[in-house]
């Protein structure tokens, strides 16, 4: 998967570049990160199926194919996501 900014999204695209690159290198994190952005992610979503739905499309999964999955829409699992590159916390 490669970087593609969203438009919709509040954050400057440098910072979008920088959660991606997080999630992309995620197995280099250390633990406390990594409990950090999953909380984020069940924070954001409002039950498990959306929590679900936008943690395998941060993980690279195809929208369509998450949406067809989980019920979950393809519209909503884009405003999952900018929400989410929204509140992680750049460090």
């Amino acid at each position: 998967m490669r970087f593609k900014p969203m438009r919709g999204c509040r954050r400057p695209v440098r910072e979008q570049r920088y959660v991606y690159t997080l999630l992309e290198n995620w197995n280099s994190l250390p633990q406390e990160r990594k409990m950090e952005l999953r909380g984020l992610v069940d924070a954001v979503a409002i039950d498990g199926t959306e929590a679900r739905a936008l943690w395998e499309s941060l993980r690279g999964a195809n929208s369509e194919a998450v949406a067809a999955r989980t019920a979950v829409t393809v519209r909503r699992i884009y405003e999952l996501r900018c929400r989410f590159y929204e509140r992680v916390s750049i460090r």
